[in-house]
């Protein structure tokens, strides 16, 4: 064996590996799918990161575990903030992961709904604000990547359906980082020129992250606030985008964004031959009903002469009812004073005045004999009944030689038992009274 060949132990060895990985790794991003999770009650977390040829045993200790707000699941693409070390007990390679969260299309995805959500609050994809297409463009802005698919489909379409429509490109950048700002800068830059009256807003298909600067809140709003129409054509059918939502109108393609603004010249040249040959039949049909309404109106027409003589008859007339009123209105007049006389006349007041005055008189002769008939009827009736009160009276019955006995208490004395001798009594008489002292009684 050669002497100095260096022999190592192996735990000398995997703590060197250690201390080589933690200072050429202090902390990378790895991104990969997330496999083999294991949750233990302890709170760390334990899973592996592979793509299609490898895969790397990870940790997530408590502490961090527990803040963290994404929930790892199998199969997650996830992207992970982490110190490469070796576990030296088994000499294994492993990530000590410091941060999680979810990558490629699942993070994206996430980010879409949540700036959809708040935008949609805000109001920026009600349709009330959506301004209207113009039917036929004067002049169209297309805002795109100048070397892409999409403007070739743009203009293509556009020469194919109606050439005579200018065009502006606006170039801006599509992809990528500072492609939101580009895409701002040239809508801006349409509205400064003033030429369009409409604009569409395009690029070509490809994964959302390709499509992510069409997902920008500060492009949403520059599209709301823009005031020339926005027709948005990004991606595929099934690619849907913020811009697509805020826009105006959406179309599902290039393609078919420059069909929806631009008129069909085909059509266009078709209407126009089908109203060419409808125009001399309708020209027709006006000219017999504007003659057919002149020689109406030339009936109706009357000389100049005969109307004058009209008026003369008119005038004659009204003259002969002047003449008749002027004669008559004095007869009618004095006639209507003399009756307005007759009725004054009947309706004199003196007449009235005598009229109430003796109703007057003689109702108070009626009073007067009344009210002294019911006096004496009252009268009399009030004797006899006074003469029947009195036959009945006590009084009456006293002046007759009766009297009434009362004991000490003022009691009527009506039987001898009541009594005893010595006893005080007070007699009423017919006129007075005398006090007595009883000697004997007798009560047989």
């Amino acid at each position: 064996m050669n002497q100095a060949q260096t022999i190592y132990q192996v735990s000398d060895l995997t703590n060197e590996m250690r201390k080589l990985m933690e200072v050429s790794y202090p902390e990378i991003w790895i991104e990969g799918e997330l496999s083999s999770l294991s949750a233990p009650a302890s709170g760390h977390l334990y899973f592996s990161l592979k793509d299609e040829k490898s895969q790397l045993r990870c940790a997530m200790f408590k502490g961090r575990a527990s803040v963290s707000r994404y929930k790892p699941k199998t199969g997650d693409l996830v992207r992970v903030r982490a110190k490469i070390s070796v576990y030296t007990a088994r000499g294994d390679l492993q990530c000590i992961v410091q941060h999680i969260e979810e990558a490629g299309e699942g993070l994206l995805q996430r980010r879409f709904e949540e700036l959809k959500h708040e935008l949609n609050r805000q109001g920026l994809f009600d349709t009330k604000y959506k301004k209207a297409i113009p039917n036929y463009p004067s002049h169209i802005g297309v805002v795109t990547s100048p070397s892409g698919a999409a403007v070739k489909d743009v203009l293509t379409t556009l020469k194919r359906r109606c050439a005579g429509i200018p065009v502006t490109i606006y170039p801006a950048v599509v992809q990528g980082d500072g492609a939101a700002k580009s895409l701002n800068q040239a809508l801006r830059d349409v509205v400064k020129d003033n030429k369009a009256d409409v604009i569409i807003l395009t690029r070509g298909g490809g994964s959302l992250e390709d499509l992510w600067c069409f997902n920008h809140d500060g492009l949403a709003q520059t599209i709301f606030d823009c005031p020339i129409p926005i027709v948005c054509g990004v991606g595929h059918e099934v690619d849907i985008t913020i811009a697509d939502l805020v826009a105006d109108a959406r179309a599902a393609t290039p393609t078919a964004a420059a069909e929806l603004i631009s008129p069909d010249s085909q059509q266009l040249t078709y209407n126009l031959a089908r109203l060419g040959k409808r125009l001399p039949n309708l020209m027709q049909r006006s000219i017999a009903n504007l003659s057919q309404a002149v020689d109406l109106n030339g009936r109706q027409i009357r000389h100049p002469k005969q109307m004058l003589n009209l008026q003369k008859e008119k005038l004659k007339t009204s003259q002969r009812r002047l003449g008749y009123l002027i004669q008559q209105t004095p007869k009618w007049q004095r006639s209507s004073y003399q009756a307005l006389s007759r009725r004054l006349t009947t309706l004199a007041p003196q007449k009235l005045i005598i009229s109430e005055l003796d109703k007057i008189s003689s109702l108070s002769s009626r009073l007067l004999s009344g009210y002294t008939n019911n006096n004496r009827l009252r009268h009399n009736k009030f004797e006899a009944v006074a003469s029947q009160l009195n036959a009945v009276s006590p009084l009456a019955t006293l002046g007759r030689g009766f009297s009434i006995t009362r004991n000490e208490q003022g009691d009527i004395v009506r039987d001898a038992e009541q009594l005893e001798s010595g006893s005080k009594v007070s007699v009423q008489l017919g006129q007075g009274s005398v006090a007595c002292t009883v000697d004997e009684t007798n009560k047989e």
